[in-house]
């Protein structure tokens, strides 16, 4: 049995607390790991592993709040980072379904949010996407989901419009080369590019007779 003998905030590091026990330095642990705790209480090994457990659950919490506030993250990857972090299996768990149960950590969502960030800053095919979420450890019906409703030909015509021009100067057998190539680049199949590609023409052509 051991006593807590002092609590106090950790230099430079507010949202942590030094545990003093029977005197001595014991553990710095997160500010949440230590509600309940007082001076003159009084903790058997039983108690202290609880507490040890409770901290490292606490510090795991924080470590991935961190990354989500950068952006989302799919389950796989919150489970890779705590697992290189050193947190064990059973800590791993416990911080996953705790975010699961917030609303922190959803894979569908994940998923969702990944395709229409995409489809509005860097438009792909449907096979790209799901090549990227799948690297990202996203289950196979979350990627079907978010992808149910993305329109190839119309992703394809966005992304062609944001490079269309700088080929401009090539004659046209060369530009639709460097056209074909840079849609198969991002994932669009050969039926897909080959209508985007159709619809192009058909617009300068339809340029060029205003013109005339």
């Amino acid at each position: 049995m051991a006593e807590i003998t002092a609590l106090k905030p950790v230099p430079r590091h507010p949202a942590r607390v030094q545990v003093y026990l029977d005197g001595r330095r014991w553990r710095a642990i997160p500010a949440a790991a230590a509600s309940g705790l007082r001076v003159g209480m009084n903790l058997d090994p039983a108690a202290q592993q609880q507490i040890e457990d409770r901290s490292s659950e606490a510090a795991a919490l924080e470590r991935i709040g961190r990354l989500l506030v950068e952006r989302p993250r799919s389950e796989a990857e919150v489970r890779q980072r705590l697992e290189r972090a050193g947190y064990d299996p059973e800590t791993t768990q416990t911080v996953i379904e705790r975010l699961r149960r917030n609303g922190d950590l959803d894979d569908g969502s994940f998923a969702r949010l990944w395709v229409e960030n995409r489809m509005t800053f860097r438009p792909r095919g449907a096979a790209m996407l799901r090549a990227e979420l799948r690297r990202k450890g996203v289950p196979s019906t979350a990627i079907d989901s978010a992808l149910a409703e993305v329109d190839e030909p119309q992703a394809a015509w966005a992304a062609v419009q944001r490079v269309s021009q700088r080929w401009t100067p090539l004659d046209p057998s060369a530009r639709r080369q460097k056209l074909y190539a840079y849609l198969q680049r991002r994932g669009f199949d050969h039926d897909t590019i080959r209508l985007v590609l159709h619809r192009l023409r058909a617009a300068a052509d339809g340029d060029s007779e205003e013109t005339a």
